[in-house]
């Protein structure tokens, strides 16, 4: 009886923070994917033209996004022409309206674990899948929509836990155009590591580091065919020390160049020139306080539903696992933004 509740809370656990376990199908062959965009390495030079960008975030509960805006649309202008318009939220925006169009690429910075909205999911996918509109996922956007199996199969790899924060070392996976003049490897500070569950077949591994705990290398960037379009995804950037670090910001803005099909800058460049628009207008960011609320809220109302399935339906210790992963898919968890409104008149808080 011990064993067996023991392995209940170890499975509770492991559902508070939406873990599968690890099954790397990896496949690395540089040779799997032929994008049809070229790539070309030149000195700094100024591009005749704006690449016009359209970038896709929310207000972050987990994540200081309304900084990452700063700090990524910098990172770009440092190596390209950019004219950037930002979604910050918007989701009936996303839902409602074609939002991709008149666009050169996408990027996703956002984190929707718990969001199940399918028609989100699938107004996300179509630009890229559909039009061949070029998208870079950055982050937690590979840990959102965790109970939509058509979101990892759309971005061509699946990971829904990270390890422990810390110093990671990255290495450069064989030779490829987008990557021959970065270092073969450097040192990032204090990041989340994501495991790498599963890849598709024709996914090509650009970027890797090793897992302490996991004892593997994981995947953290990579090149996909998705349909009509092309993506380039990368599971790095959970801290501003590594949006700003040199070979991250020049991965970054070279990935877009690669995308579009421009020649790669070797170097940053003080000529270049970007604009930020900020489409979503009267966005209130969520304070320290409102935040720890929520993000307390979310685990504990969404663990509560799950821990009691589990000890309802599931008695036999032979079909925990299956029994457990079950009680998750239909019991889901609230939202942050679902919480927010409660927090702000306290009917909901957080411990001290």
């Amino acid at each position: 009886m011990y064993i067996f509740k023991s392995t209940i809370q170890l499975l509770l656990i492991s559902s508070l923070l939406l873990i599968s376990a690890c099954n790397d199908n990896s496949n690395t062959d540089a040779n799997a994917v032929k994008p049809s965009v070229p790539a070309k390495t030149i000195a700094p030079a100024k591009n005749e033209q704006a690449t016009k960008i359209l970038y896709i975030t929310s207000v972050g509960w987990f994540h200081d996004y309304q900084q990452q805006i700063k700090t990524i649309s910098n990172s770009i202008n440092q190596y390209m022409n950019a004219d950037i318009d930002v979604i910050i939220g918007d989701i009936e925006r996303l839902k409602t309206t074609d939002f991709s169009n008149g666009y050169d690429l996408l990027i996703y910075n956002f984190c929707h674990a718990a969001q199940r909205d399918e028609a989100l999911v699938q107004s996300l996918i179509s630009p890229v899948t559909e039009k061949g509109v070029p998208l870079i996922a950055l982050h937690c956007a590979m840990h959102s929509f965790q109970f939509d199996s058509q979101w990892a199969e759309f971005l061509g790899l699946h990971t829904l836990r990270h390890e422990k924060q810390r110093n990671i070392t990255v290495e450069k996976v064989g030779q490829h155009a987008l990557t021959n003049a970065l270092p073969d490897s450097w040192d990032l500070t204090s990041d989340e590591l994501y495991i790498t569950l599963s890849k598709n077949k024709n996914t090509v591994s650009l970027l890797e580091s090793y897992g302490v705990e996991t004892k593997q290398n994981h995947t953290q960037a990579w090149l996909y065919k998705s349909g009509q379009g092309n993506i380039i995804g990368t599971t790095l950037g959970h801290n501003e020390s590594t949006l700003k670090n040199a070979n991250f910001q020049r991965f970054l803005a070279n990935s877009i160049q690669y995308l579009r099909g421009l020649e790669l800058t070797i170097s940053a460049n003080p000529s270049f020139t970007s604009s930020v628009n900020l489409l979503s207008k009267g966005v209130v960011y969520p304070d320290q306080q409102e935040k720890k609320c929520v993000i307390h809220n979310m685990f504990a109302i969404g663990g509560e539903k799950v821990k009691s399935c589990v000890a309802s339906q599931c008695t036999e210790n032979s079909i925990l696992a299956q029994c457990t992963a079950q009680c998750q898919q239909d019991n889901p968890w609230p939202v942050p933004e679902s919480l927010r409104e409660a927090c702000q008149s306290n009917e909901l808080t957080a411990p001290n």
